[in-house]
């Protein structure tokens, strides 16, 4: 589920410049960010948590590392232990520095990466790839021109509009956070970073706070997701149409037991 679902398999695939970053080097940080979530994992199957805490929970598990990370105090040595999430925008996986780090490109961030990692593994909705005739787009968030402005400008392009307004601003409620997931409020050009967006459908928000907020009003469209992921790895094969009247009643009646995570797992089991 961790590697797969949550796409920590490619954790150190493009790992941060060392000059740059060199917390993540010197506090053997890649190892801890995957445990992190890889705990958090196992507590929402052990626990029978909703699997809305994938979102919103309010813990996590961290050693003294993490904790340096995230500036949390009074942390000490490499046990991990549930831990209290002091900042808001930590709550969720969303805050975890493993699907933080995974999501940039080792040198700085990308609100498009970011944004297509949410519309994929939590709202199940991946954009169409881009076409072959449009060029490459590669954000450089140190250069005189804002990030936002950049992909504003991209936008202009009738090719790129339609996927990039579900794209970005849920990618740009992440740029609070640096490559490897430390809590940022500008760049290294000293321009403010800007969290807020507007989604397809009018809802807008102010911070990843507020973003997770409107995806939790969406548990249904989360939960189908993760049903059909998981049948999708249990049965090994592509869901179809023909396989909607199915999950849709699993959806309704994961809904009907509480949204446990374990409970998923065995309907998923047991479809």
């Amino acid at each position: 589920f961790v590697d797969l679902i949550l796409t920590l398999k490619d954790l150190g695939s493009q790992p941060p410049d060392d000059r740059a970053f060199r917390i993540y080097f010197e506090r053997n940080l890649q190892k801890y960010m995957y445990e992190e979530t890889l705990y958090f994992t196992q507590h929402l199957f052990e626990e029978n948590r909703p699997f809305t805490d994938l979102i919103d929970a309010d813990y996590t598990f961290i050693n003294e590392p993490l904790s340096e990370l995230y500036g949390y105090e009074g942390i000490r040595g490499l046990e991990f232990r549930k831990t209290q999430v002091q900042d808001p925008a930590r709550k969720g996986v969303l805050g975890h520095a493993s699907i933080l780090t995974v999501t940039a490109n080792g040198i700085d961030t990308s609100p498009v990466i970011r944004g297509v990692w949410i519309l994929e593994n939590i709202l199940g909705a991946p954009p169409s790839p881009p076409p072959p005739d449009v060029e490459p787009f590669d954000p450089d968030t140190r250069g005189a021109v804002s990030l936002r402005d950049q992909l504003e400008k991209h936008r202009q392009n009738p090719t790129c509009f339609e996927c990039h307004r579900k794209i970005d601003p849920l990618g740009f409620a992440l740029e609070s956070f640096d490559p490897i997931g430390q809590s940022r409020t500008v760049y290294e050009n000293e321009i403010n970073v800007d969290g807020s967006g507007m989604l397809p459908d009018g809802a807008s928000f102010e911070s990843v706070t507020e973003l997770k907020e409107i995806l939790l009003s969406r548990r249904s469209q989360i939960a189908r997701m993760l049903i059909t992921k998981l049948l999708t790895f249990g049965a090994g094969r592509r869901m179809e149409a023909a396989d909607r009247r199915e999950i849709d009643r699993l959806v309704e009646q994961l809904h009907e037991q509480g949204d446990g995570f374990t409970d998923l797992i065995e309907l998923v089991a047991l479809s």
